[in-house]
């Protein structure tokens, strides 16, 4: 009769009741002796099925010592967490996190266990996840995960007394802008999908290929045998590449580039390596002699075009070759502009108009990018300011950090200084950095942007879904904003990934309570689409391209 009351008073408890989870109640020995109605719901079993079921029984052979374990913690008192999977009655695998929670009452021989069916968690979290290690376009690895193959090979090349030397390829494709130019992005991504695919037949599981850029591809070709070997399947790629590809009944041939570097003849560190590729790939997209690789003293040799534009780039920011663009952003369920992104241009005295994707990196590479960042960082609050004084409305002007600037030890005092000197109040600066930057000692990161913040400047994930971030870190950075790459935007109507893609990311920053910008809104399906899932704001070409200070002026006034 005890029994009986106690059972009674165990469905009556609240975790029955009114628990949104599964709740079952266990005697000493695992067996389940009470379940409610959400358990039966999510496992498709019905009452009958669980009472006296051992569910220790049910759970897979791998999850029973683990939970064995937190069945004795809980009837010695302890309450515990564990995950575990279970078979829904369809035939379908449930996850499931469990929660033992001891009853409370003297000598109790009894546990709940809250089952909640985190699934749905599971996938959304693995999706995001994927998508920090892979290009969504070709499912090949991106380059951050390349970057971390490379630094695996190099340390296991290190540590053996006997060097195993390994190639790396940078395979770059030649006037591939044309396509997407002439035929629009979706023929462009595509083909791009079609020559990830040929590679990944070509080289299989015994070497890695990667999408490192929108037009570039690498190759981790594992185990060099000998100089020639390699020179010669660089030479039977190039031909595979070269035969014609079909994308809707037309076809295409795709002229490319290739670059060569050996470990360690030409180079003993991710640097020197991918340097020296980039040089040779460089040197045979101008001469097409089909060669691959080339010694390092001729490859220093070719280096001198380099250094020119070196010179060239560190005379540029006193000769005031250097201007600003401003590219609009948009509150687009108000349709009210909100603010604008500072982009650099170089007008270089003979080259003309230099586009940053040529500069930047040279910038990034000699240390030039931190006095052209900071005066970015200048010019982008003293014109913000200057147009505030003239009554236009006030907006937030977004600044690109580098990994340079944002390392600087003095950053917080020169962005105070500049902020002090241009007048411009904290709140109408908006700093963007990287998922990259955001990892790298992530502790420190979080410092720093906690100052940041707290001066009232506000802080943006740019090109958010293109890097590794941490979901478990990402809670924990004090941002405002998340930006979402324009690569997952494009297409988004049409490409089912994209789409939820960009959906998970929309619903993960609502549950961080962060706004999210749409980069790259080109078409009005694009726009709708984002006003579909609530977004609220955006930037691209749908709206303007980014524009010099005069015409930002005119579109604002």
């Amino acid at each position: 009769m005890d029994q009986i009351r106690k059972l009674s008073s165990a469905a009556s408890h609240p975790l029955f009741l009114r628990s949104g989870d599964g709740v079952l109640l266990l005697d000493a020995q695992g067996y389940v002796l009470q379940v409610n109605e959400e358990c039966c719901r999510f496992t498709g079993f019905g009452t009958n099925y669980w009472e006296r079921q051992s569910l220790q029984e049910l759970l897979p052979a791998e999850h029973r010592d683990s939970y064995f374990r937190h069945l004795q913690g809980g009837l010695q008192g302890r309450t515990s967490n564990m995950e575990a999977e279970i078979r829904h009655r369809d035939g379908h695998i449930i996850q499931l996190s469990l929660r033992f929670i001891p009853e409370e009452a003297e000598q109790s021989q009894h546990i709940y266990v809250v089952m909640r069916d985190v699934t749905e968690l599971k996938r959304s979290l693995q999706l995001v996840e994927h998508m920090a290690y892979h290009d969504t376009l070709t499912g090949l690895p991106n380059r951050t995960l390349f970057q971390i193959q490379f630094a695996q090979m190099l340390a296991a090349a290190n540590g053996h007394e006997e060097t195993t030397p390994f190639a790396v390829l940078l395979i770059g494709l030649d006037r591939f802008h044309m396509v997407s130019d002439s035929l629009g992005h979706n023929w462009g991504d595509l083909l791009l999908k079609q020559i990830g695919a040929r590679l990944q037949a070509m080289f299989g599981n015994d070497h890695s290929v990667s999408r490192i850029g929108n037009h570039e591809f690498a190759v981790l070709y594992k185990r060099v045998v000998g100089t020639e070997e390699i020179v010669e399947t660089t030479r039977l790629l190039h031909r595979q590449l070269m035969s014609p590809f079909k994308v809707r009944e037309r076809e295409f041939v795709v002229s490319c580039s290739i670059g060569l570097a050996i470990f360690p003849m030409d180079g003993k560190d991710m640097d020197s390596l991918m340097r020296h590729a980039a040089l040779v790939q460089s040197l045979e997209k101008e001469q097409g002699q089909g060669i691959y690789r080339l010694p390092q003293d001729k490859v220093a040799t070719d280096s001198l075009k380099r250094l020119e534009l070196e010179y060239d780039l560190r005379k540029a920011l006193e000769r005031e070759e250097f201007e600003l663009y401003y590219q609009p952003q948009y509150d687009i369920q108000n349709n009210r502009l909100i603010g604008m992104e500072a982009l650099i241009r170089w007008q270089h005295p003979k080259q003309g108009m230099v586009s940053p994707g040529e500069f930047i990196p040279l910038a990034e590479e000699t240390g030039l990018i931190v006095p052209i960042g900071d005066w970015v960082l200048r010019t982008a609050c003293s014109q913000n300011k200057k147009w505030q004084d003239e009554g236009l409305p006030a907006l937030t002007v977004s600044v690109n950090l580098s990994l340079r600037q944002f390392q600087k030890h003095n950053l917080i005092g020169d962005i105070v200084k500049t902020l002090k000197e241009t007048g411009l109040h904290p709140r109408y600066l908006e700093l963007e950095i990287t998922e990259s930057m955001a990892m790298d000692n992530i502790e420190q990161v979080i410092r720093k942007l906690n100052e940041l913040k707290d001066l009232g400047v506000r802080i943006s994930m740019d090109d958010f879904g293109t890097g590794y971030s941490s979901l478990q870190y990402l809670k924990k950075i004090p941002i405002h904003k998340l930006k979402i790459d324009q690569s997952f935007i494009r297409d988004i109507t049409k490409d089912p990934d994209n789409a939820a893609i960009v959906s998970t990311i929309l619903a993960m920053a609502n549950h961080l309570r962060l706004e999210v910008v749409a980069e790259g809104v080109e078409t009005t399906e694009d726009l709708q689409f984002l006003l579909n899932k609530e977004c609220r704001h955006a930037q691209g070409y749908f709206f303007s391209r980014p524009l010099p200070k005069e015409q930002f002026k005119q579109l604002i006034h």
